[in-house]
């Protein structure tokens, strides 16, 4: 695969031989950039996205940031991404995208059984989480407050699909006699929350467990914890 090029910045130095009080280079509008330049494409500018996601909150990445952090002209990422919304709406894809294959690898070593589904859909989740700990917020602060057709309907898919998982593994539950009757959107929600919360309480973690604290063996054992949590709680009394 050809690796994508970055068109750099115009350096902001006079140059010799420059007019006496020519004009600054005026801005590219955000048309198609110009035949001929060197310039990154909107996939290396998603994964770019997503990558700051693993340190900035949500309102910190902005079309501008991302430009700057790429060191290409502001004028490229609008032209791929006509608002901020769209250019997070992106990112979010891939992430969910990247869940994806993490449920996939986590079913491949279940047994498929109601019980074994939902501890890959957990484990899956808290993965992606700890990896990318402001998945979450970049969808609660930011996503579902965006006055943006496309990006309503997005969130309304993504969060139908999500309760839809969920519930189809309650279904199989109470039919087999393993997993009693339960609202599956709370069940969704309540594992945003467990999952969610692991990272961004990883300080308070860190000094209840003091020297005993190993962030990988402590995430396995999390979510052995939050699994067994709510299969207990969801075994039929």
């Amino acid at each position: 695969m050809a690796r994508s090029k970055v068109r750099k910045r115009p350096n902001s130095s006079t140059g010799a031989g420059r007019a006496p009080g020519a004009s600054a280079r005026k801005r590219r509008g955000i048309g198609r950039p110009a035949a001929g330049e060197q310039c990154v494409g909107r996939e290396a500018l998603i994964t770019r996205t997503c990558e700051m996601l693993t340190s900035l909150p949500p309102n910190k990445i902005t079309r501008a940031e991302v430009a700057r952090q790429m060191n290409v002209d502001p004028s490229l990422i609008r032209y791929y991404f006509r608002d901020r919304s769209a250019l997070l709406v992106a990112a979010v894809e891939r992430l969910i995208d990247a869940f994806q294959r993490l449920l996939e690898d986590e079913l491949a070593q279940s047994d498929m059984s109601p019980a074994g589904r939902l501890r890959a859909r957990v484990s899956a989740l808290l993965k992606l989480n700890i990896s990318y700990q402001f998945f979450h917020r970049l969808m609660i602060d930011e996503l579902v407050k965006i006055d943006s057709r496309p990006a309503v309907r997005f969130t309304n898919e993504l969060t139908h699909k999500g309760v839809t998982g969920y519930g189809a593994i309650i279904d199989a539950g109470v039919k087999d006699g393993t997993l009693r009757r339960v609202n599956s959107a709370f069940l969704f929600l309540a594992v945003i929350g467990m999952t969610e919360f692991f990272v961004n309480g990883m300080p308070v973690l860190r000094m209840a467990m003091a020297k005993d604290f190993d962030e990988r063996l402590v995430a396995a054992r999390y979510r052995e914890f939050i699994c067994e949590l709510l299969l207990s709680g969801l075994k039929v009394r």
